[in-house]
Protein backbone atom coordinates (compact mmCIF):
# COMPACT_ATOMS: atom_id res chain seq x y z
CA UNK A 1 0.00 0.00 0.00
CA UNK A 2 2.49 2.58 1.01
CA UNK A 3 4.87 1.48 -2.15
CA UNK A 4 1.61 2.62 -4.53
CA UNK A 5 1.33 6.07 -2.28
CA UNK A 6 4.63 6.66 -3.54
CA UNK A 7 4.18 5.41 -6.93
CA UNK A 8 1.57 7.73 -7.28
CA UNK A 9 3.26 10.56 -5.78
CA UNK A 10 6.34 10.01 -8.38
CA UNK A 11 3.57 9.70 -10.97
CA UNK A 12 1.95 13.18 -10.15
CA UNK A 13 5.51 14.62 -9.47
CA UNK A 14 6.38 13.54 -13.44
CA UNK A 15 3.37 14.63 -14.78
CA UNK A 16 3.36 18.22 -12.98
CA UNK A 17 5.98 18.99 -15.29
CA UNK A 18 3.91 18.27 -18.14
CA UNK A 19 5.43 22.02 -19.83
CA UNK A 20 8.81 19.88 -20.33
CA UNK A 21 6.97 17.22 -21.92
CA UNK A 22 5.50 19.16 -24.69
CA UNK A 23 8.58 20.41 -25.79
CA UNK A 24 9.50 18.80 -29.19
CA UNK A 25 6.34 17.75 -30.31
CA UNK A 26 3.76 19.89 -32.56
CA UNK A 27 1.65 22.70 -31.31
CA UNK A 28 -1.86 21.28 -30.01
CA UNK A 29 -5.14 23.08 -31.67
CA UNK A 30 -5.35 26.01 -29.39
CA UNK A 31 -8.30 28.80 -29.40
CA UNK A 32 -7.78 32.25 -27.77
CA UNK A 33 -10.27 35.12 -27.69
CA UNK A 34 -8.84 38.70 -28.60
CA UNK A 35 -9.93 41.87 -26.90
CA UNK A 36 -12.82 42.25 -28.61
CA UNK A 37 -14.61 38.98 -27.88
CA UNK A 38 -13.44 37.02 -31.35
CA UNK A 39 -11.86 33.63 -31.30
CA UNK A 40 -8.47 32.76 -32.87
CA UNK A 41 -6.55 29.57 -33.45
CA UNK A 42 -2.98 30.07 -32.66
CA UNK A 43 -1.75 28.49 -36.05
CA UNK A 44 -3.15 31.60 -37.16
CA UNK A 45 -0.03 33.55 -35.80
CA UNK A 46 2.48 30.90 -37.51
CA UNK A 47 4.34 31.22 -40.69
CA UNK A 48 6.17 34.42 -40.92
CA UNK A 49 8.67 33.79 -37.82
CA UNK A 50 8.59 32.04 -34.21
CA UNK A 51 5.86 32.83 -31.98
CA UNK A 52 6.12 33.20 -27.94
CA UNK A 53 3.36 32.79 -26.03
CA UNK A 54 3.20 34.88 -22.77
CA UNK A 55 0.62 33.20 -20.43
CA UNK A 56 -0.38 35.95 -17.46
CA UNK A 57 -2.93 37.73 -15.51
CA UNK A 58 -3.31 41.10 -14.26
CA UNK A 59 -3.19 39.78 -10.45
CA UNK A 60 0.06 38.42 -11.14
CA UNK A 61 2.97 40.16 -9.83
CA UNK A 62 5.53 38.10 -11.40
CA UNK A 63 3.90 38.56 -14.54
CA UNK A 64 4.02 42.48 -14.84
CA UNK A 65 7.73 42.40 -14.24
CA UNK A 66 8.60 40.05 -17.34
CA UNK A 67 6.30 41.36 -19.47
CA UNK A 68 8.40 44.35 -20.17
CA UNK A 69 11.73 41.62 -20.54
CA UNK A 70 9.87 39.60 -22.80
CA UNK A 71 8.38 42.38 -24.84
CA UNK A 72 11.92 43.93 -25.25
CA UNK A 73 13.43 40.55 -25.99
CA UNK A 74 10.54 40.29 -29.27
CA UNK A 75 11.15 43.85 -30.30
CA UNK A 76 15.23 42.81 -30.79
CA UNK A 77 14.22 40.43 -32.22
CA UNK A 78 11.64 40.45 -34.56
CA UNK A 79 13.29 41.98 -37.36
CA UNK A 80 15.63 39.18 -37.65
CA UNK A 81 14.00 36.20 -36.84
CA UNK A 82 9.96 37.98 -37.48
CA UNK A 83 9.18 36.89 -33.57
CA UNK A 84 5.50 37.95 -32.62
CA UNK A 85 4.97 38.04 -28.81
CA UNK A 86 1.15 36.88 -28.16
CA UNK A 87 0.59 37.70 -24.37
CA UNK A 88 -2.34 35.23 -22.95
CA UNK A 89 -4.61 36.55 -19.98
CA UNK A 90 -5.88 34.07 -18.24
CA UNK A 91 -7.97 36.35 -16.18
CA UNK A 92 -11.09 35.33 -15.27
CA UNK A 93 -14.90 36.10 -16.09
CA UNK A 94 -14.70 38.37 -12.88
CA UNK A 95 -11.67 40.12 -13.50
CA UNK A 96 -11.52 39.91 -17.31
CA UNK A 97 -13.27 43.32 -17.79
CA UNK A 98 -10.09 44.92 -16.06
CA UNK A 99 -7.87 43.55 -18.94
CA UNK A 100 -8.21 46.35 -21.73
CA UNK A 101 -8.08 49.14 -19.28
CA UNK A 102 -4.85 47.51 -18.24
CA UNK A 103 -3.37 46.70 -21.16
CA UNK A 104 -4.51 50.82 -22.30
CA UNK A 105 -2.49 51.99 -18.63
CA UNK A 106 0.00 50.06 -19.18
CA UNK A 107 0.40 51.21 -22.92
CA UNK A 108 1.10 47.64 -23.99
CA UNK A 109 2.69 47.45 -27.79
CA UNK A 110 2.11 43.55 -28.09
CA UNK A 111 -1.13 42.00 -29.20
CA UNK A 112 -3.07 40.74 -25.94
CA UNK A 113 -5.62 37.76 -26.24
CA UNK A 114 -7.41 35.90 -23.34
CA UNK A 115 -7.99 32.45 -22.29
CA UNK A 116 -10.26 32.54 -19.71
CA UNK A 117 -10.98 28.71 -19.21
CA UNK A 118 -7.06 28.19 -18.86
CA UNK A 119 -7.71 25.24 -21.90
CA UNK A 120 -5.02 26.29 -24.11
CA UNK A 121 -2.35 27.14 -21.22
CA UNK A 122 -3.52 23.47 -19.68
CA UNK A 123 -3.10 21.84 -23.50
CA UNK A 124 1.25 23.33 -23.06
CA UNK A 125 1.72 22.05 -20.09
CA UNK A 126 1.03 24.89 -17.90
CA UNK A 127 -0.19 25.33 -14.13
CA UNK A 128 0.32 28.63 -13.38
CA UNK A 129 1.17 32.26 -14.67
CA UNK A 130 3.60 33.11 -15.30
CA UNK A 131 4.33 30.45 -18.32
CA UNK A 132 6.13 31.18 -21.65
CA UNK A 133 5.95 29.01 -24.57
CA UNK A 134 8.04 29.50 -27.52
CA UNK A 135 6.53 27.89 -30.64
CA UNK A 136 8.53 27.54 -34.35
CA UNK A 137 7.23 29.21 -37.89
CA UNK A 138 6.07 25.52 -38.49
CA UNK A 139 4.17 24.82 -35.31
CA UNK A 140 6.71 22.83 -33.25
CA UNK A 141 7.19 24.01 -29.82
CA UNK A 142 10.45 24.61 -28.94
CA UNK A 143 10.47 26.05 -25.33
CA UNK A 144 7.78 25.97 -22.55
CA UNK A 145 7.82 26.95 -18.95
CA UNK A 146 6.98 28.71 -16.01
CA UNK A 147 8.82 31.99 -15.23
CA UNK A 148 10.98 34.08 -16.63
CA UNK A 149 15.04 34.56 -16.50
CA UNK A 150 17.39 36.48 -18.00
CA UNK A 151 18.82 33.77 -19.53
CA UNK A 152 16.10 32.33 -20.86
CA UNK A 153 16.70 34.92 -23.74
CA UNK A 154 19.87 33.10 -24.82
CA UNK A 155 18.08 29.98 -24.80
CA UNK A 156 14.94 31.42 -27.18
CA UNK A 157 18.12 32.87 -29.33
CA UNK A 158 19.85 29.71 -29.51
CA UNK A 159 16.31 27.54 -30.61
CA UNK A 160 15.10 29.80 -32.96
CA UNK A 161 18.74 30.22 -35.13
CA UNK A 162 18.54 26.39 -34.65
CA UNK A 163 14.62 26.30 -36.00
CA UNK A 164 15.48 28.68 -38.57
CA UNK A 165 19.03 28.41 -39.91
CA UNK A 166 18.62 30.98 -42.24
CA UNK A 167 18.68 33.60 -39.71
CA UNK A 168 22.43 34.50 -38.41
CA UNK A 169 22.78 36.07 -34.94
CA UNK A 170 24.65 39.28 -35.15
CA UNK A 171 25.82 38.57 -31.87
CA UNK A 172 29.95 38.03 -31.65
CA UNK A 173 32.60 36.31 -29.50
CA UNK A 174 34.52 38.40 -27.76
Amino acid sequence: MRSAKILGILLILLIGSGAALAEGKKLPRLTITDLDGKKHKVEEFLGEGPVLLNFWATWCKPCLAELPKVAEFQKEWADKTGLKLIAVSIDDPRTQKQIKPFVHTHKFEFPVYTDSNQEALRKLGGRGVPFNVLISRDGIILDAHSGFKESDTEKWVELMLAASPSVESEETDD
